[in-house]
């Protein structure tokens, strides 16, 4: 088993479809190297044959992302500290539309390759009705989520892209990853050695020659780490709220739902799933 936080527990993400699950794991997997930690996800508990406990301990993970993340497969794990991603159900409606339509890859899902076909035959409003059906079962799980968990910080995806560097600094504390105070020229010299024989090790050799595992990493490469993923660096220079419909890194803006709903829409969205965004916390009833 490679390093885990100071408390030696299991360290998780859970998130959910069209939550900016690649863009978190793009970061999380970053850190992992950084920290020597052993990384693994799912995004389906046919991944782990219905039983991430064994499955955990079978691979010696450390950090471990369940993408789309279902309570019932998560209730039996102990010992873990992990964070929780949801986002408005009806951004998730318009991001899938344009995902599934255009950009997501459909070559490991025949679900997601037979929702491109119907959506190439229908218009975009025909299409959002679609999709509010398609994700039913993503809203389902945010719904029967367990929100009392106190190992697990809750987080809302509007945070993480109205201020990732805060929000995420918050995450990596709680999970006792990044170091809570300004790192000593020792903590310095000696996340540089460790980079440097982990490079070595990734480019040269399969065993380190020199390694000095470290148990956080410096704040301020936290936030490099962040800033090497964040959205402009993703599309290649676009910034959030220009779009481009065909990419998978679409738009980068949360409440963008008004923009595409109309009073269809509207109804048959209060009608299924009100109740749900309730819960989460996006409407305090149904006159919105």
């Amino acid at each position: 088993m490679n390093f885990r936080n100071n408390d030696n527990s299991l360290l998780c993400f859970f998130g959910h479809h069209k939550c900016g699950t690649q863009w978190i794991q793009g970061i999380l997997q970053q850190l992992c190297r950084e920290l020597n930690l052993k990384y693994n996800f799912a995004y389906d508990s046919r991944m782990f044959d219905h039983d991430l406990k064994s499955f955990i301990e079978k691979e010696k993970t450390d950090f471990f992302s369940y993408t789309n993340a279902n309570h019932e497969d998560v209730k039996d794990l102990n010992n873990f500290k992990g964070f929780h991603v949801i986002r408005d159900p009806r951004d998730i409606v318009v991001s899938g539309y344009f995902s599934h339509l255009y950009s997501h890859p459909t070559d490991k899902s025949s679900r997601i390759r037979e929702e491109r076909e119907k959506l190439q035959k229908i218009s975009k409003n025909e299409g959002l009705l679609l999709e509010m059906e398609f994700n039913n079962n993503v809203f389902q799980a945010m719904y029967e989520w367990n929100y009392a968990l106190d190992n697990v910080m809750e987080i809302k995806m509007e945070d993480l892209t109205s201020n990732s560097y805060r929000t995420f600094v918050e995450i990596f504390r709680f999970l006792g990853l990044v170091s809570k105070s300004r790192p000593t020229f020792k903590e310095r010299w000696s996340h540089l050695l460790a980079m440097s024989a982990l490079r070595t090790q990734e480019l040269i050799i399969k065993e380190p020659i020199l390694y000095l595992p470290l148990t956080t990493v410096p704040y301020e490469r936290i936030l490099g780490i962040i800033y090497e993923n964040d959205f402009k660096k993703k599309t290649g220079g676009r910034k959030p709220g220009e779009e481009n419909v065909q990419s998978h890194y679409r738009k980068g803006v949360s409440g963008d739902w008004k923009n595409h709903f109309n009073e269809k829409h509207i109804d048959v969205f209060k009608q299924k799933y009100n109740e749900v965004l309730i819960k989460l916390g996006y409407e305090k009833d149904d006159n919105w």
